[in-house]
């Protein structure tokens, strides 16, 4: 996701920090939508076990994590802590 076009291209005119700034919230903008439509498509059973692939990532003693991170954390680890 490009936000300066002119940082990397020596013919290129020069660019503004606002301009700069306007790509950055663009593109953080259709990033947020593509992974929404990402998941809005994802089938609700898997056959893959992509689903289960922090199974044994986590090494942490999970007495050790503190909430604050679980919480963050949470959609991601929730089903590793029951």
């Amino acid at each position: 996701m490009v936000t300066d076009y002119d940082c990397w291209h020596p013919d290129h005119d020069a660019v503004t920090v606002d301009q700069i700034v306007g790509n950055l919230v663009k593109n953080a903008e259709n990033a947020a939508k593509v992974v929404a439509e990402a998941v809005a498509q994802m089938p609700p059973a898997r056959s893959c076990k992509c689903g289960s692939a922090l199974a044994h990532a986590i090494l942490t003693d999970r007495k050790l994590i503190p909430e604050t991170t679980r919480v963050k954390l949470g959609i991601l680890i929730e089903k590793y802590f029951a």
